[in-house]
């Protein structure tokens, strides 16, 4: 699943390639590219010749790396400025997954404190009487996506308050089409080693094991 883009010229330096992320190489207009995802320009000069005939050079400041925030950035090539090239680039990197993911699903909290919900009944008027994709960490937390919608449970919280995590299991399973157990963090794990620098993972692994 790729969630963000990086053009450049120049080579990165001091950079691993992640997989989650398109490369481009080379004079690339920021047209021709999926533009809903994040996308980061390496080189002030690089950008601007890029995309002379765009709009977006209005909106981009040398003084400033943002040009839309959550969508699209700028950042010195290493002939340009070196320090400020390697932690830019990398910043936005890891910083990559929550522009994408806030900017394109929504999260509620089944918070039963928040919410008032005092039964299995109350909980199913918060859920979707369709979810797509279940994500269930370690019997601790449920995440289930719906269309572009996230909505978390956290089991050890309702089992405080008195509540049967397996009927709250078997309530979401009825309503789900394909369920991901994640009983021994494997796939948690496995996502980290990628992201370890994304502190909402666990939240968005519904999405990434969906596709």
């Amino acid at each position: 699943m790729k969630i963000a883009n990086v053009i450049y010229d120049d080579d990165l330096v001091n950079h691993d390639m992640v997989d989650y992320i398109n490369y481009y190489k080379g004079s690339t207009k920021y047209s021709e590219i999926d533009s809903s995802l994040p996308t980061l320009y390496v080189g002030w000069k690089f950008m601007k010749s890029s995309n002379q005939d765009s709009d977006l050079l209005c909106c981009a400041e040398i003084l400033n790396t943002d040009i839309i925030p959550n969508k699209l950035y700028w950042e010195f090539s290493f002939s340009e400025d070196k320090s400020k090239h390697v932690k830019g680039v990398n910043n936005f990197v890891n910083q990559a997954p929550l522009y994408y993911f806030k900017e394109n699903y929504d999260y509620k909290s089944l918070d039963p404190v928040f919410l008032n919900i005092n039964s299995i009944n109350d909980i199913k008027s918060h859920i979707p009487k369709i979810i797509d994709y279940l994500y269930n960490f370690k019997n601790e937390m449920l995440y289930c996506l719906s269309d572009n919608k996230i909505f978390g449970i956290n089991l050890k919280t309702y089992e405080f308050f008195g509540f049967s995590c397996d009927e709250i299991i078997e309530l979401i399973s009825k309503r789900t089409e394909i369920k991901i157990n994640d009983l021994d963090g494997t796939e948690h794990q496995h996502y980290y080693r990628k992201m370890p620098n994304f502190s909402y993972l666990k939240r968005y692994l519904v999405v990434i094991l969906s596709n």
